[in-house]
């Protein structure tokens, strides 16, 4: 028997939604879980054969498409372990941040090389600010009546607190960098 492993779980969550292909997966993964979680095409794929081993999803063709694209659902037993899997709790997760190991290294390059970094980092921000926001109204307009959408909700708002401290130290640290820049002790 094939071990499931937190794709899996990330897949079944989104045939918990409805049935999807696997590019539709991948899509709504990109519009609604990736500032948190994503999954790449050589994840996705080898991951939804192996829950069609498993019993947890089943495929049909769509013969209503041109493409006669595959459609994945959900099955009974792979809802039972996606319920299974919610209920434990999570493993720490360990970040990796190419941006705060540069910031973190900063000392050896001049302080504006690390300001343009913070900088590029704090437009970045804003975008996901906006984003945000714009998802949640897409959200609130075309799922309303969704069970689902007080959860995407409370998703997007951790995101939402996220980005606005992230701002905030991106001013604060901007300042320190600008200071450090002119030649002024920290």
């Amino acid at each position: 028997m094939a071990k499931t492993n937190k794709t899996h779980y990330a897949i079944l969550g989104m045939l918990s939604i409805a049935p999807m292909s696997g590019y539709e997966i991948r899509q709504v993964m990109q519009q609604s879980t990736a500032n948190f979680w994503s999954e790449s095409d050589g994840q996705l794929y080898p991951a939804l054969t192996a829950l069609i081993t498993l019993g947890f999803v089943l495929c049909k063709a769509d013969k209503t498409s041109a493409r006669q694209k595959k459609v994945y659902n959900i099955t009974t037993k792979g809802r039972t372990a996606l319920k299974k899997w919610l209920a434990q709790k999570p493993e720490t997760h360990i970040i990796r941040n190419e941006f705060m190991l540069k910031l973190f290294f900063g000392a050896n390059v001049s302080p504006t090389i690390s300001l343009e970094h913070v900088q590029a980092h704090r437009y970045q921000t804003k975008a996901m600010l906006f984003q945000f926001a714009e998802t949640k109204k897409q959200l609130a307009h075309e799922y309303k009546d969704s069970f689902h959408l007080p959860y995407w909700e409370m998703s997007i708002q951790y995101g939402v607190e996220l980005a606005e401290a992230k701002l905030k130290w991106c001013d604060d640290v901007i300042n320190e960098l600008e200071k450090m820049n002119r030649g002024g002790k920290s």
